[in-house]
């Protein structure tokens, strides 16, 4: 049982089938035992996606690792301690996190296309929670409506690592047309 988070704040929980953020999308059996929802299945693109709430694994995970915050694009920033490591995939983060103050740890994973960076910070911010500011819903409307802008971004980090020499043509013209595909 998972529990998807979007960047509006609507929450879909249920079964999600072959996530894996090496891949750009997810299917997600909804579970709704009341019946109100309409939808059973919802095939979910991770650059909808603000994070996803995994089932943890290990219950006794402890907090060893570092003190990060995680600042999202519409301002939002998340704060605690890692447990264990932080794994990177090709379209996200995975990590076990332990709350700054208190409360039960979580395994997230978390888009690229949701953060603006994961910080390794000294001390967490000490201003009171007015203070930090609010969330923009600029970014938010812009990023959501505007799928096309991830294909193309993807497109111009291919060129760039092909003229530089990171990619064989092969390689280029395989990605290239994985990423068409997409489309």
């Amino acid at each position: 049982m998972v529990k998807v988070r979007f960047f509006d704040d609507e929450t879909l929980e249920g079964n999600a089938q072959d996530l894996d953020l090496d891949e750009p999308d997810f299917i997600l059996e909804i579970d709704d035992p009341g019946g109100l929802e309409n939808s059973e299945i919802a095939w979910i693109p991770l650059s909808a996606v603000k994070m996803v709430e995994l089932p943890m694994i290990d219950q006794e995970v402890e907090a060893q690792g570092r003190k990060v915050a995680i600042r999202f694009l519409d301002g939002e920033v998340l704060r605690g301690h890692t447990a264990g490591e932080i794994k990177r995939h090709r379209y996200g983060l995975s990590f076990n996190l332990h709350p700054e103050v208190s409360g039960a740890p979580r395994r997230l994973a978390v888009p690229f296309s949701a953060i603006k960076a994961l910080f390794y910070v000294r001390e967490f911010d000490g201003r009171l929670d007015e203070e930090h500011g609010l969330p923009s819903e600029a970014y938010l409307a812009r990023r959501t409506m505007a799928p096309l802008l991830d294909v193309l971004e993807e497109m111009d980090a291919l060129s760039r690592l092909h003229r530089g020499g990171l990619l064989s043509d092969s390689e280029y013209q395989s990605k290239r047309s994985q990423l068409l595909e997409v489309l």
